[in-house]
């Protein structure tokens, strides 16, 4: 008897290769969203008629383990009291102007869709 196993063989290949790119297709997804995200937090800066809040450096870390993809967006520590105050306002009022957490909901929708996107091709 001769089985053909060539259609068995090609499926194990496809799987193969679609569960090797998919997380990777993840995690630029990923990356994607978080530098969208830091370009509209800088953007939202450059608007302040506060030349220190123009200057805050917001950066953002990717951090990936096993199929859990995630990106802290944050400003460098260096600044972070001036950060706070242009974000969430000081303890005596004044500051709190700058958008920070609406921006990655503005983003989440478009990022969660590309994610999506890439789980399916597996």
């Amino acid at each position: 008897m001769h089985v053909d196993s060539h259609e068995l063989d090609e499926l194990a290949r496809r799987l193969t290769v679609a569960s090797v790119r998919a997380p990777i297709k993840a995690a630029n997804a990923v990356k994607k969203g978080a530098q969208n995200i830091k370009t509209a937090i800088k953007a939202d800066l450059t608007s302040s008629g506060h030349t220190n809040f123009r200057r805050i450096p917001i950066a953002y870390e990717i951090r990936a383990e096993g199929m859990k993809v995630e990106a802290d967006i944050a400003p460098v520590k260096s600044v972070g009291g001036l950060a706070n105050i242009a974000f969430f306002g000081g303890a005596h009022g004044g500051g709190g102007t700058h958008r920070f957490y609406e921006h990655g909901e503005d983003e989440f929708e478009t990022t969660a869709r590309y994610v999506e996107e890439a789980g399916a091709s597996l």
